[in-house]
């Protein structure tokens, strides 16, 4: 019997490289921006979407689309010559309707496939330990079944906590009115934001870049021992330096992984964000 194919999407932040030494299966996102149409991870990287975002006229604001139903369809087809067990792991669906089209792909292929469609309720480098620990397993020649308990294992002990400029991102969202956008904008307030089940929830205000990084230390600092860590970042370099420095003293000898936000997580932060990513360590 091959073994379980692992499929995700580029949201999961996995390098070429990486994605193919571990045989897992990615289907972009495809970002739209002024300039035009493009696919993460393929055409457009972390560093090109921040050149396009800086030279955007007008209030023209970003957005992602996920993988289509038919891009899962063609991708589960030729996996089904490979094997009969496909684990499909994607960004939270409370961010993206990749979940959604992977499992309406899933049906055309009930009783010939089995495919388990997994929301991560995560994003970003969060969904990428989450894959590559199911990548890891499978490769390891463990079951589907395995592979999904040890990604649903891990789940809970994932934290994402983000500081932010930009409001209008989080209004178009609906994750603050129109009225806390505007008078934020008008303060200068940034709110420290949370991805708790799936979606992202603002936690509290600050009114410089320093107290957030004061805040973003304190909630990391909360976790006894680490298995994984990023910093994340896009306009904030000085309080990565920062806030890096302060995290390995308090957690010496563990690697903390630099980073700037990738597109299909920019396009609901703006292009202004830093954050810290925690794989809680499991005992």
């Amino acid at each position: 019997m091959a073994r379980v194919a692992i499929v995700t999407d580029s949201n999961a932040y996995l390098s070429p490289r990486l994605a193919q030494r571990l045989n897992v299966h990615v289907l972009p996102h495809t970002i739209h921006l002024p300039q035009g149409t493009f696919k993460e991870g393929v055409d457009l990287t972390p560093a090109d979407y921040n050149r396009l975002i800086k030279e955007a006229k007008g209030d023209f604001m970003p957005r992602a689309v996920g993988p289509s139903q038919d891009s899962f369809g063609e991708l589960y087809g030729r996996l089904l010559k490979q094997t009969d067990q496909i684990l499909s792991l994607h960004v939270s669906s409370h961010l993206s309707g990749t979940v959604e089209n992977a499992r309406a792909a899933r049906r055309s292929y009930l009783g010939r496939c089995t495919i388990e469609v997994l929301d991560s309720f995560s994003t970003t480098i969060g969904l990428g330990y989450l894959v590559q620990t199911a990548a890891v397993a499978a490769a390891a020649g463990r079951s589907l079944e395995d592979c999904v308990r040890l990604v649903r294992g891990l789940m809970p002990h994932i934290y994402l906590f983000f500081l932010t400029k930009h409001l209008p991102y989080l209004e178009r969202d609906g994750r603050i009115s129109p009225a806390q956008s505007f008078l934020g904008s008008m303060l200068g307030i940034m709110p420290l934001l949370q991805i708790e089940d799936g979606d992202i929830i603002p936690l509290e205000k600050v009114r410089t870049a320093q107290q957030g990084v004061d805040k973003l230390f304190d909630y990391v600092s909360e976790f006894g021992r680490l298995q994984k860590a990023a910093v994340l970042q896009n306009g904030f370099a000085k309080e990565q330096q920062a806030l890096l420095e302060r995290l390995e003293l308090t957690y010496p000898g563990h690697p903390f992984t630099l980073l700037s936000c990738n597109p299909s997580l920019a396009v609901h932060l703006g292009p202004e964000a830093i954050g810290v990513v925690v794989l809680e360590a499991v005992s």
